[in-house]
């Protein structure tokens, strides 16, 4: 849904004036994309997005466990939100990592996502 959508508005750009158009929301997180942890540390993951058409927004961060080297599930707190934290589970392995995406939509016709990524290694 994700690529028909964003094909979708890029098409509504041809034939619509700026103003007509949905527009993604720009997405970013505050302080380091790579962030080092150690097992049973709490990381804050601070996220900011603004949307040029001034749609409303909605976060969800979610961990990409395909391209982690952590196997297991990691327990995100307030992942509906824009600042969520996990707490790193206590039979990681150094030098693992974990990789958390925060995707942010917005309520515009078409819908249209974007996303950002954190990786955090374990130390």
């Amino acid at each position: 849904m994700y690529c028909k959508n964003d094909f979708a508005a890029r098409a509504d750009w041809c034939v619509m004036s700026p103003e007509e158009a949905n527009h993604a929301p720009e997405v970013s997180v505050d302080g380091s994309l790579d962030i080092s942890a150690k097992a049973g540390e709490t990381v804050q993951l601070n996220g900011e997005a603004i949307d040029p058409d001034g749609d409303a927004l909605s976060y969800k961060w979610w961990q990409y466990q395909e391209a982690g080297t952590y196997d297991n599930v990691v327990s995100i707190e307030k992942a509906n939100t824009s600042d969520a934290e996990i707490t790193i589970p206590e039979d990681v392995q150094p030098g693992q990592t974990i990789h958390l995406i925060l995707e942010v939509t917005d309520n515009g016709s078409p819908e249209l996502k974007k996303f950002a990524r954190v990786i955090v290694t374990i130390a």
